[in-house]
């Protein structure tokens, strides 16, 4: 048991030393013997396999501040001219519509409203071995008020085959 407190702790030292947002990641495993899994890899980007283009973003837009004065082309205009975020930087917009996001291409700067998903995990996580059997989970330490942003989902991007 000491042995498998020291191999998570590692871990989880190894977690936080590559993460690149500000939430913490902490590790546990109350459940059984089983130390860190060795088939995972934490990212904080996509892994772009062989043979894969991405298409860098097209667009951005000329605004210095676009919650004051949005320019015709600005980012959110994607969204029919509504922020997709409230101040708070909880999505307001319905359910199923697209987020455009400011991105390197625009004129305005990191601490505008427009640039949630980029600023990455802003919550306290923590990786936990499940008691059913399932294996690793991942549960937040705070509270998350609704329509708020937790974590992107990034991976491997390999060309065709099955997923």
């Amino acid at each position: 048991k000491a042995e498998q407190r020291r191999a998570l702790r590692r871990w989880e030292r190894h977690l936080n030393s590559t993460r690149s947002h500000r939430g913490r990641i902490a590790v546990e495993n109350e459940v059984d013997l089983h130390g860190p899994p060795r088939d995972f890899v934490y990212i904080n980007e996509y892994k772009v396999g062989a043979g894969v283009q991405l298409t860098p973003v097209a667009v951005g837009c000329e605004c210095s501040d676009c919650m004051a004065e949005p320019a015709g082309g600005c980012c959110p205009g994607a969204s029919r001219n509504k922020f997709a975020y409230n101040e708070a930087g909880q999505v307001r917009i319905r359910a199923g519509l697209p987020i455009y996001e400011c991105n390197s291409r625009c004129r305005c700067g990191a601490e505008c409203p427009n640039r949630v998903v980029q600023k990455g995990i802003r919550y306290d996580l923590c990786i936990f071995r499940t008691g059913n059997g399932r294996g690793w989970g991942v549960r937040t330490l705070q509270r998350i008020r609704k329509n708020s942003f937790v974590m992107e989902y990034v991976g491997e991007v390999s060309a065709g085959g099955e997923g």
